[in-house]
């Protein structure tokens, strides 16, 4: 196999939910969103980074060159033909 997902981290994901949504205000106190949902719900927090995952960030990478697809397909065929020369 030559191509591998690349996953979120939980960092990576709580950076997208700040910068989505920005700071939220509770009792008078600014907190980051994605660290004011991972705190207080974390349930919720790993439900919305599947559905991110599964919706929004399918990236494949080659192995070798470390190329970024969109597919699968065309990851494993990346270095395949340069190997084949």
């Amino acid at each position: 196999m030559n191509a591998y997902e690349q996953e979120l981290t939980e960092e990576e994901f709580e950076s997208i939910l700040n910068d989505t949504y920005g700071n939220i205000e509770i009792c008078g106190m600014t907190f980051n969103s994605g660290r004011a949902l991972k705190e207080l719900d974390p349930i919720a927090f790993r439900c919305a980074l599947n559905d991110y995952e599964s919706n929004e960030n399918e990236k494949w990478f080659c192995s070798e060159c470390n190329t970024e697809f969109d597919n699968e397909e065309e990851a494993e065929e990346c270095c395949q033909e340069e190997s084949e020369e």
